[in-house]
């Protein structure tokens, strides 16, 4: 048994390893191997995931890819889930809106689920969701300028947030690196946490629809208070104690049906 209580950095560079070497940790096991308390092991998870070290997940913390992955390959990535998410969150959306929908595959989906029918004035920063959009007949598309971040797969800049300034939206839909009810949402970019303020100042509505391993878990730069948030969208099968937490905390908790 290895006991670093004392030696705080001695147990995180520890932690480090073995998220290098086996992408995940389990803070139940990292007590009984440390010798130390669960919560002493959530206090390191936490350490290191706002240093962006790992991503906090029910139960421990797993290891981030660089840039988190291409946002390809999280496209790519369980489209199945992310379009069950999806049918849920337009449910929120409503004829002659004008709606915000922020970079990710999520949120692609998202795109991908708004009804032909169904009038809408869409604005994007991700070109990806753009060119989903321009097959949407009934939706008036517009996209924000700027130099475009490829990891993540949009416009976050100076640009783009001016642009951001001059319009209004009914509701948003921000993409999330992690969401807690405690710390709120944050990002790993700190360019892209600036974005999406500028886009809740701008906004009636917040909406977020979110995969269960983001939940309970915090990235690096603060972007808002889940009081700022209206509405956040989880699967079927996300574990009932994070629902309760997030329900608890005032927001509407929408599930998906599959």
């Amino acid at each position: 048994m290895l006991t670093y209580e004392a030696l705080p950095d001695e147990r995180q560079r520890h932690i480090c390893t073995l998220l290098a070497s086996k992408g995940k940790v389990f803070a139940a096991d990292l007590a009984a191997e440390f010798g130390v308390s669960e919560h002493t092991i959530r206090r390191d998870l936490t350490d290191l995931a706002k240093g962006g070290a790992c991503r906090r997940v029910y139960g421990g913390a797993v290891a981030i890819p660089p840039n988190g992955g291409s946002l390809q390959h999280r496209m790519e990535r369980e489209p199945e889930r992310k379009g069950a998410l999806a049918i849920a969150a337009v449910s929120l959306l409503g004829d002659n809106q004008c709606i915000f929908i922020d970079t990710g595959s999520t949120n692609l989906s998202i795109a991908r689920a708004i009804p032909p029918d169904l009038n809408l004035t869409v604005v994007t920063n991700s070109p990806v969701i753009a060119s989903a959009l321009l097959e949407k007949d009934n939706v008036t598309l517009i996209t924000l300028g700027g130099q475009i971040d490829k990891a993540i797969g949009g416009t976050v800049g100076v640009l783009a947030v001016e642009a951001i300034q001059r319009l209004t939206f009914d509701l948003a839909f921000l993409g999330a690196c992690a969401i807690d009810p405690q710390e709120g949402l944050t990002a790993f970019s700190l360019e892209d946490a600036s974005f999406k303020r500028a886009v809740l100042a701008r906004s009636g509505t917040i909406a977020i629809a979110v995969t269960k391993e983001k939940l309970l878990s915090v990235a690096t730069h603060n972007v808002m208070s889940v009081d700022a948030i209206a509405t956040i969208i989880v699967e079927n099968d996300a574990p009932k104690k994070q629902v309760k937490a997030f329900a608890g905390s005032g927001l509407q908790v929408l599930v998906a049906s599959r």
